[in-house]
């Protein structure tokens, strides 16, 4: 593992790359949220995720941290961000296989039709020297695993409602 040069919430804003994904979802607010913060869902609904477990007790809110493995990367995480239905963010603390020195994602919720909810999840870090040119397949990648994993999350968030 890595250790990464942690960040705060500017850092979602100023950082080298940005990437950005919105998300339109079937479901509330409080639905959507309930589902960020449920580590153990993370693997029915995001692409390629493999684990997603709090290392913290307790878990939720700013310090909390959680380790998460996704397609082959494993990120150790410190929430920077809890605002239940508003922010959601963290920063990486280390992670196996970085090409990048800095990670932070930030969700932040949008206004949307009643019963629906819109976020943006914004993946923002500053890459190692050698992962430089790798921007536009990090890009291409990235928007298609969120686009699944949006979808999936969808399709989630209504298996719940009918359970």
């Amino acid at each position: 593992m890595s250790t990464m040069v942690t960040r705060d919430l500017v850092f979602a804003d100023r950082a080298p790359w940005i990437f950005d994904f919105h998300g339109r979802f079937h479901a509330t607010p409080t639905e959507v949220w309930a589902a960020l913060i449920d580590n153990e869902s993370w693997t029915i609904w995001f692409e390629k995720c493999r684990s997603c477990r709090a290392t913290s007790e307790p878990f939720g809110g700013v310090g909390s941290t959680r380790s998460i493995e996704v397609n082959g990367l494993r990120v150790d995480e410190q929430f920077i961000g809890w605002e239940p239905e508003r922010l959601w963010a963290f920063t990486a603390t280390a992670m196996r296989m970085s090409f990048a020195t800095s990670l932070v994602e930030r969700v932040t919720f949008d206004d949307a039709a009643p019963g629906e909810t819109s976020i943006l999840y914004r993946m923002a870090m500053d890459p190692k020297w050698w992962g430089r040119p790798l921007r536009r397949l990090v890009a291409s990648r990235a928007a298609v695993s969120f686009e699944r994993s949006f979808a999936a999350l969808d399709a989630h968030l209504a298996r719940q409602r009918t359970t």
